[in-house]
């Protein structure tokens, strides 16, 4: 197997996530970083299209929950990139608190 890892840190984008209507109704900032592994078998895996594919989704998508998002996200670029060994995805609320810096993450690995 020959693994390589694309890195992806601190792609920022204004988007409607959340479960309160002022959620709902107005965009906020998410930072999204990711660690994604994958197997270069015959092709390599293209950072450009992966950053594409996580920004229209949370751009289009409108997801509830953070938890929601990296699910989703996770599921969908494993669909689109199925060379992907392992992801690790983290998204941050950064305008929550004035004095803390907000996110959830989540590791998967596909056997």
């Amino acid at each position: 197997m020959n693994r390589f890892n694309i890195t992806i840190k601190d792609l920022t984008l204004d988007v409607i996530i959340g479960v309160l209507k002022e959620e709902r109704n107005k965009r906020q900032r998410v930072v999204v970083n990711a660690e994604i592994e994958y197997d270069l078998e015959e092709h390599f895996l293209d950072y450009v299209q992966v950053v594409e594919a996580i920004t229209n989704l949370l751009e289009y998508k409108l997801y509830d929950t953070l938890e929601n998002a990296i699910d989703g996200i996770i599921k969908a670029l494993k669909v689109d990139f199925p060379e992907i060994t392992k992801i690790n995805l983290q998204i941050q609320k950064p305008e929550v608190f004035n004095n803390a810096l907000i996110g959830l993450s989540k590791e998967k690995i596909f056997l």
